[in-house]
């Protein structure tokens, strides 16, 4: 029975070349097979001496690719062979004329900067279950196509488990009934429009937009790749939210300062203050919310007395916390330590900037005893 594996291929660099050359190492735009089959033989344990045997049946397998982010291609450039050495053409290593040492070979090698893709792998269900029970317990550490490339999310995608028992028609079929994470607030059943690239079936003519490509690979130990036919397309992906997104946020009302309900609460609650700072007894400067809950019709248990310092405090604890409707309480002893920390911090980065103003303020005032100076 055919079966379908999921991976997820998302890191913030990746490279997948099929066309490299000498110093100029490009990538393509999505994941080569024999990068993924590479990544599959490195979670086996696989060494390159052993990896026709293990290939045979791994390139059967069906790749398609979506491009859930695609990325930005960029340049980096390399140093290879320090310390051994550059083979000659005609024999020998080659050596730097100046020092004599074995020459370092610089090469420029391109990369997908913050992508994300969703491969497919389609095949029978043995050679399936091998490949998914060894990325879910890989013997040496997987790569996105170069060693310095580290995937940023687990290979495995989070919803195998609950993938269609029956088997997909199609790679095509199977990638668009696989969700689309996305933190952008959507509409419930929309869907998301998404390049791809599918490996075209063996044994039927391919579509009139497929290309050839060389990347099956036959042997990794004097690498040898051989064709197969890949067509793009796209395809509508179920938008899911991440889990952090699965509660809307709540727009809450915008406070008119200017109105007479809120003039009139907030002297209200400096009476009760006494009009000074509940937290360091200072002059009260301003009236802090605890919750906005009530905006437009706050209570004076929804507010606190606060001195500038310490209401800048409280602000800047609650937007790095990313609070909504329920915030700092400066009169909850369990808040106390987290708030004198920040004042700390407060006083500490504007003694440094009042130290800094001083001096650029002295060096512009500063007389140029020079000026008069004869030339």
């Amino acid at each position: 029975m055919s079966q379908t594996l999921f991976l997820r291929l998302s890191g913030p660099m990746q490279s997948w070349g099929t066309g490299s050359k000498l110093q100029i190492r490009r990538s393509d735009p999505y994941p080569s097979k024999s990068g993924v089959l590479g990544l599959v033989l490195c979670a086996m344990g696989i060494s390159r001496d052993e990896a026709p045997e293990a290939l045979k049946a791994l390139v059967e397998l069906q790749m398609g690719v979506r491009l859930d982010r695609p990325g930005v291609l960029d340049w980096d450039y390399h140093t290879a062979g320090a310390g051994v050495g550059i083979r000659k053409a005609e024999g020998g290593i080659k050596l730097t004329a100046s020092t004599g040492e074995p020459e370092t070979l610089l090469s420029r090698r391109q990369y997908l900067w913050d992508a994300s893709f969703l491969v497919a792998l389609r095949g029978d269900s043995t050679t399936i279950n091998l490949v998914e029970a060894a990325l879910r317990n890989p013997v040496w550490p997987v790569f996105l196509g170069r060693k310095c490339c580290v995937p940023s999310e687990p290979l495995l995608a989070a919803f195998n488990d609950d993938s269609n028992p029956g088997g997909h028609a199609s790679l095509k079929a199977a990638l668009e009934t696989a969700p689309f994470f996305t933190h952008q607030y959507f509409e419930a059943g929309s869907a998301e429009e998404l390049d791809a690239f599918i490996e075209h079936t063996p044994g039927s003519t391919p579509p009139d937009d497929a290309r050839l490509v060389y990347d099956v690979p036959r042997t990794l130990q004097h690498p040898s790749h051989g064709p197969r036919w890949v067509f793009p397309t796209r395809l509508l992906a179920p938008r899911v939210a991440i889990p952090a997104m699965t509660r809307p946020r709540q727009n809450r009302a915008r406070l008119d300062y200017a109105s007479d309900q809120w003039k009139a609460i907030r002297k209200q609650r400096l009476q009760v203050d006494n009009e000074l700072c509940v937290f360091c007894k200072s002059p009260a400067e301003e009236v802090h919310h605890v919750t906005y809950e009530n905006v437009g019709h706050e209570q004076v248990e929804d507010l606190r007395s606060l001195c500038r310092m310490c209401h800048d405090a409280c602000t800047q604890l609650e937007y790095g916390h990313d609070m909504r409707e329920h915030r700092i309480d400066p009169t909850d002893p369990k808040q106390r330590g987290k708030i004198m920390r920040q004042i700390n911090l407060l006083v500490t980065s504007r003694r440094l900037g009042r130290r800094r103003a001083i001096l650029e303020n002295t060096r512009a005032a500063a007389p140029d005893f020079l000026s008069d100076a004869p030339g």
